[in-house]
C-alpha cells in the first residue's frame, strides 16, 4: 500500500521499550560477577552463544542447581515501581518438559515472588515480566536476592543468560508465551496469542474438498505471486516485472551480507537478531532486527528462485529461517512482545508459501508451527461472540493465515483449515458492533476505533478482496453477504473520495496520506471477478478510475512501486487481474455526484461534476483526530466542523497541509480557538492526548436527495477547555451551501474564537464590505458573510480569511453562504431581504431554515422538550435532524436522522475496556408530532401513526438506531 506507516509504529515500539536495556548484565567484560554462585554447577563466559556483544553467561547447571543473585544492579528501584519487574533474554541447548523458576526474595530470604520459565525449547527466548502484575508480588515488598533454580527431575543441562535487566519499567505490550505467563485479561490491543495457539483444530462441519478446488485455490495464489504469462505483454504487467527485478536484485545484494555458517550441530552461527520491540542500539552495538530481513532479503530470495531457477538463493533463504528460528523466531516465542511484529513480518510469510515444497519435512512442520503462532491461525477454531476483526489483523494477516491452511500436510487438516478460515473471513467481513473495527453499517471503515481511510481500513479492504478472489467459485467461497460488504465497501470508498483522495476528518494521524483510491483499485478488480460474472458496477467504477487522465501519475507510481513492508501486495498478478478486469466490455460509469451521511465518520459527503464538499464533526462516539509524537501534532481540529472542498475542475482544494506556511488554528468551516504552536501541540487534559469524544450525541446528517443535504453537531470540548462550545450547521443546496453557527462560547479569554472561511496558498483572493455583510473569493468558491466581523490576513500568497467572535464570547454566530460559482448577483440576494433563505431558529434549541424559492424546511431540533410553533414538524421525543421538501398535491417528503447510539463511551479512547467497544447500537422509538393529519408510509420499515382529528395532528413512531437515514412520506388525509 502507498501509505508508510512504519515510522509511527517504530518510535512508538521504541518509545514503550527503551529502558528494556537501559541497565544490564552483558557479560562483555569477560567476568563473572563474584558474588554469583551456583550449588552444584559451573558458571563460565561463552562466546559460543550471545545475545548482543560476543559473549553471555554460560551455565552448566546439574539436577536441583540453584544460582543466587545477591543483590542485583537496579533491583531495589524496579521492585519499588508498579511496573518494575526482569527483562532476560535465555538460550536453552536441550528441550525438556522441566521448569526453571526465577525466585526473588526479601532480606528475610523469604520468596515474595516468582516466575516459572519453561524449557521446553531450544534456541533464545525472552523474558519481559513485572514483580507486582505478573509475578503477584505485594506492592511494599523489597527484594535483595534473586534465585534461578534449575530443574528437579533432569540430570544436567546448558542455559545461557544474556541481557538480564532489572527495570522499572517493564513495557505494557509484554504478553505470555508457550515458557512464561503474564497476567494479562484485556486482549483489546495485545491479543492472546497463547490462547490461540492452544485452540483445538476442530470445526462443527467440515467442508470437505471437491474436485480438487484446494489445488484451484493454491494455484490462484501462486499466480497471483508469480504471474501467468496471459498477460505479459500488457504495458502495465511489463512495467511491474522490470520494477520487480529491481526488487529482487536490491534483496540480492543486501543478502550478500549474510553468511551461511553453521556449527557441527547444524545449529546456524549467525549474528544475534531482536525483535521490534527492542532499541535500535544495545551497549552501543546496532540490534538488527528481524524486520529488516523480513522487508528487504527474505522475499526477493524466494521469489529469485522461483523464477530464476537460483539455488544459491534458496540455500540462503533455507539458511534464514534455521537462523529465525535459533534466534527466537519460533513457535511459541513472544520475543517479550509480538503487538507489532506480527505486523511487518510479509517477507517470512509470503516467502515460506513460494518456497515451503523446498523445505524438508523437519523444517516445513517447525515453520507451520511458527506460522500457526505468528498468524494467530487459531482464532479461526474460536466461536466469534460478534462480527469484525481488528484491521490490523486482517491487512497483515489474512493472507498468511490462508497460507498456513493451505501448506497442512494431510488433506483432512487441509479441509479443517480451511472451513475454519471460510467462516473467519465471513465473520471477520461482517458488520461490527459499536467502537469495533473494521466494516461498519455504513461502510466506514474503522481502526483504533474510529473512522481511518489514510490507512489501515483500505489495506483491509484490499485484504478481503483479494481472500474473495482466492476462493471464490470453491467450496470455500465467501459468503453472498461478504461478498456484498466488500462490494459496498468499495463503491462506498470510491464515492468518498474525491478524485483519488479521502477526507481530511478522516486521515487519522497522517494528513498528507489523502491520496489513497488508486492503491484500491485492485481490490475493485478482485471482488469484481468474484463473482459468476464481473460485476457491472465494480467494473464501471474501476474502469472510470483506472481511464482518468487526473490519475495516471499516480496509477503508475503504484504499478512502479514493489516492496514487501507492511503487507506485501505488489506481484504481477496483481496487476495480470486489473489488465484482465480493463478488457472487459464493460463500460465506465459517469462521474459520480450526490450526496451521503456516514454516521459512523461523522462525515457528510456532497458532490457533482464541479466540486466535491466533506464536513465532518466529533460527539460522543465520533473521535476529534490522532496523532502521534511526530504526526499530525497540530490536527486537533481536523473535526471542528471542517468544511473541505475539492474543485474538480481547476484542481484547487481547501486542505493543504503540504503548504510550510499552513496554518492549523485556521481550518476551513472549523469554529477554533487561534492558539500558539506550543499549546495547539499540548496534549491537554486527557491522559491520551488524541482520540477524544464528547459528551454530546447530537452529530447529524440528512441526505435527502442528490443535491439537498444537511449537516449538524453540537460542539463540546471536555479535554482541552470543557467551556468550549458550539452549535454548528451546514445546509447543502444545489448552488450554495449555508452554513450557521449559534452559542458559540468559551470562558478562556486568553485566545480568540474564530470559525473559518478559508485558507488559500493562491493571489487569486478578493474581499469587498457591503451594508449587509462581506463578500470574499478564494481561488475557487465566493462567501457571503452577513453581519458579524469578517477579518483577512495576508502574507505573501497566503491569505486567511474568518469571522472573529472575539475572546471568550459568551453566545457568538455566525451566518454565511458558500457559492459554487461565484456569482455576485446571487450573493448579493441571498445577504439581502430578499433572499430565498429565510433563518427560523437559529438557537441553542434549534437551527431552522427555509427555501422558500424551493419549498423545503431543514431542521437540525437540538431540545425535544421544546415545541416549534408554526413548523410542519412540530415536536419530537428526541433530539434529531430533518429536511422536509414539499411534493406535489400538499404532500410531502420528511428525510429524518436521530444520531444518537445508545451505548457506552468515555473521555477518550483509551478508556474503553474490551466490553465497551463491543457494546451493541440500541433502537429507540422516534415519534414525531407532525401539524395536520397526514397517511404515512415508510419505504424502509414500518412506521406507527395516529391522527388526533381533534387537535389536527398526526403522530409517527418509527424505530431509530444507528443515526442512519429514514424517508418519511406524508400524503394528507382526508377530514
Amino acid at each position: 500500500m502507498k501509505k508508510n506507516i512504519s515510522t509511527a509504529i517504530l518510535l512508538i515500539s521504541l518509545a514503550i521499550s527503551q529502558s528494556a536495556f537501559s541497565q544490564i548484565y552483558s557479560f562483555e567484560n569477560g567476568i563473572v560477577p563474584e558474588d554469583w554462585k551456583a550449588d552444584k554447577g559451573t558458571l563460565s563466559i561463552s562466546s559460543e552463544k550471545y545475545k548482543s556483544g560476543t559473549q553471555s553467561l554460560q551455565i552448566n547447571w546439574k539436577q536441583g542447581d540453584i544460582l543466587t543473585i545477591p543483590s542485583p544492579a537496579g533491583i531495589s528501584e524496579a521492585c519499588k515501581s508498579k511496573n518494575g519487574g526482569m527483562n532476560v533474554w535465555i538460550y536453552n541447548e536441550s528441550p525438556i518438559k522441566e521448569k526453571i523458576v526465577f525466585s526473588f526474595r526479601n532480606e528475610a530470604e523469604k520468596e515474595v515472588c516468582q516466575l516459572p520459565f519453561l524449557l521446553n525449547f531450544k534456541g533464545w527466548r525472552c523474558i519481559w515480566a513485572k514483580f507486582q502484575g505478573d509475578m503477584n508480588m505485594p506492592s511494599k515488598s523489597s527484594i535483595q536476592s534473586v534465585e534461578i533454580q534449575f530443574p528437579q527431575h533432569t540430570q544436567k543441562g546448558v542455559t545461557y543468560i544474556d541481557l538480564l535487566e532489572f527495570t522499572p519499567k517493564v513495557s505494557w505490550q509484554n504478553m505470555s508465551d508457550a515458557q512464561y505467563k503474564v497476567n494479562r485479561t484485556d486482549y483489546s490491543l495485545i491479543p492472546d496469542f497463547t490462547g490461540y495457539r492452544n485452540a483445538i483444530p476442530k470445526v462443527e462441519k467440515v467442508i470437505t474438498d471437491k474436485d480438487d478446488q484446494i489445488t484451484v485455490i493454491t494455484n490462484r495464489l501462486t499466480a497471483w505471486y508469480l504471474g501467468s504469462e496471459q498477460q505479459s505483454s500488457e504495458k502495465w504487467v511489463k512495467m511491474r516485472k522490470e520494477n520487480e527485478k529491481v526488487f529482487i536484485q536490491n534483496g540480492l545484494k543486501a543478502a550478500q551480507k549474510i553468511k551461511i555458517q553453521y556449527n557441527e550441530d547444524r545449529t546456524p552461527k549467525g549474528e544475534p537478531l531482536f525483535p521490534m520491540g527492542a532499541p535500535s542500539t544495545i551497549d552501543g552495538i546496532e540490534a538488527k532486527k528481524f524486520r529488516t530481513i523480513n522487508e528487504n532479503i527474505l522475499l526477493p530470495l524466494a521469489l529469485d528462485y522461483r523464477k530464476n531457477k537460483n539455488a544459491q538463493s534458496l540455500k540462503k533463504a533455507l539458511y534464514i529461517y534455521d537462523w529465525f528460528n535459533d534466534q527466537g523466531w519460533a513457535d511459541g516465542s513472544s520475543m517479550g512482545t509480538l503487538c507489532f511484529e506480527k505486523l511487518r513480518s510479509s517477507g517470512y510469510f509470503h516467502s515460506f508459501f513460494l518456497l515451503k515444497d523446498q523445505l524438508s519435512p523437519e523444517q516445513l512442520e517447525r515453520e507451520l508451527q511458527s506460522l500457526n503462532w505468528f498468524t494467530m491461525f487459531g482464532i479461526c477454531y474460536q466461536l466469534p461472540s460478534h462480527p469484525g476483526e481488528v484491521a490490523d489483523n486482517l491487512r497483515a494477516l489474512a493472507i498468511p493465515k490462508l497460507i498456513y491452511a493451505l501448506s497442512q500436510n494431510k488433506i483432512q487438516e487441509r479441509e479443517v483449515a480451511l472451513t475454519a478460515f471460510k467462516h473467519y473471513m465471513d465473520n471477520a467481513l461482517g458488520i461490527a458492533p459499536g467502537f469495533f473495527g473494521t466494516f461498519k453499517a455504513d461502510f466506514s471503515g474503522y481502526h483504533h476505533r474510529g473512522p481511518y481511510n489514510s490507512a489501515y481500513y483500505p489495506h483491509a479492504l484490499y485484504a478481503g478482496a483479494l481472500i474473495a478472489y482466492l476462493l471464490h467459485d470453491t467450496p470455500y467461497a465467501l459468503s453472498e453477504t461478504t461478498l456484498h460488504n466488500l462490494k459496498q465497501g468499495l463503491l462506498t470508498f470510491r464515492f468518498f473520495c474525491a478524485g483519488l483522495d479521502v477526507p481530511a476528518g478522516t486521515v487519522g494521524r497522517f494528513p498528507k496520506g489523502q491520496q489513497i483510491l488508486e492503491t484500491l483499485l485492485p481490490a475493485f478488480a478482485y471482488t469484481a471477478l468474484s463473482f459468476k460474472e464481473p460485476d457491472k458496477e465494480l467494473t464501471a467504477a474501476f474502469k472510470r478510475i483506472l481511464e482518468s487522465s487526473d490519475n495516471k501519475q499516480a496509477i503508475t507510481e503504484y504499478i512502479s512501486n514493489v516492496n514487501s513492508n507492511l503487507a506485501y501486495t505488489s506481484t504481477v498478478g496483481e496487476i495480470e487481474l486489473m489488465a484482465q478486469l480493463a478488457s472487459t466490455s464493460i463500460t465506465k460509469e459517469k462521474p459520480v455526484t450526490g450526496t451521503l451521511f456516514m454516521p459512523y465518520s461523522g462525515l457528510l459527503v456532497a458532490k457533482d461534476s464541479l466540486f466535491h464538499f466533506n464536513i465532518k464533526g466529533f460527539s460522543r462516539y465520533i473521535w476529534d483526530f490522532e496523532s502521534s509524537a511526530t504526526e499530525n501534532t497540530k490536527g486537533r481540529y481536523l473535526a471542528y466542523g471542517q468544511i473541505e472542498y475539492f474543485d474538480l475542475k481547476n484542481r484547487h482544494k481547501s486542505f493543504n497541509p503540504q503548504e510550510p506556511d499552513f496554518d492549523w488554528n485556521y481550518i476551513p468551516g472549523a469554529t477554533t480557538k487561534v492558539l500558539p504552536d506550543k499549546i495547539l501541540q499540548d496534549k491537554g487534559g486527557s491522559s491520551s492526548g488524541h482520540r477524544n469524544f464528547s459528551d454530546e450525541t447530537f452529530l447529524t446528517g440528512v441526505y435527502a436527495s442528490d443535491k439537498n443535504a444537511m449537516f449538524s453537531f453540537r460542539m463540546h470540548d471536555i479535554t482541552y477547555d470543557q467551556s468550549f462550545r458550539a452549535n454548528k450547521s451546514v445546509f447543502v443546496f444545489e448552488d450554495f451551501l449555508f452554513c450557521l453557527g449559534s452559542d458559540i462560547q468559551t470562558k478562556d479569554k486568553r485566545y480568540p474564537t474564530v470559525t473559518t472561511l478559508f485558507q488559500s496558498f493562491s493571489r487569486n483572493t478578493g474581499e469587498e464590505r457591503i451594508p449587509e455583510g462581506y463578500i470574499l473569493t478564494d481561488p475557487s468558491l465566493m462567501y457571503a458573510v452577513k453581519g458579524g466581523a469578517v477579518r483577512t490576513s495576508c502574507e505573501g500568497s497566503h491569505t486567511r480569511a474568518y469571522i472573529e467572535h472575539g475572546n471568550a464570547p459568551e453566545a457568538a454566530k455566525y451566518h454565511y453562504y458558500i457559492l459554487k460559482n461565484k456569482n455576485k448577483v446571487l450573493a448579493r440576494q441571498l445577504l439581502s431581504n430578499e433572499s430565498p433563505i429565510e433563518v427560523i431558529a437559529q438557537d441553542n434549541d434549534a437551527h431552522i431554515v427555509t427555501h422558500k424559492t424551493k419549498e423545503i424546511t431543514c431542521g437540525a431540533l437540538f431540545n425535544a422538550q421544546k415545541t416549534y410553533d408554526g413548523q410542519l414538524v412540530s415536536q419530537v421525543n428526541i433530539p434529531l435532524s430533518y429536511i422536509l421538501e414539499k411534493q406535489k398535491d400538499n404532500s410531502f417528503k420528511l428525510s429524518v436522522c436521530e444520531p444518537d447510539m445508545r451505548r457506552i463511551s468515555h473521555a477518550h479512547m483509551g478508556l474503553l475496556t474490551e466490553e465497551d467497544v463491543i457494546q451493541q447500537e440500541k433502537p429507540y422509538d422516534t415519534r414525531l408530532t407532525i401539524n395536520g393529519l397526514y397517511n404515512v408510509k415508510s419505504p424502509q420499515k414500518p412506521v406507527e401513526v395516529s391522527l388526533d382529528r381533534e387537535k389536527d395532528k398526526t403522530y409517527i413512531t418509527i424505530s431509530t438506531i444507528r443515526g442512519e437515514n429514514y424517508t418519511l412520506l406524508l400524503q394528507q388525509a382526508d377530514n
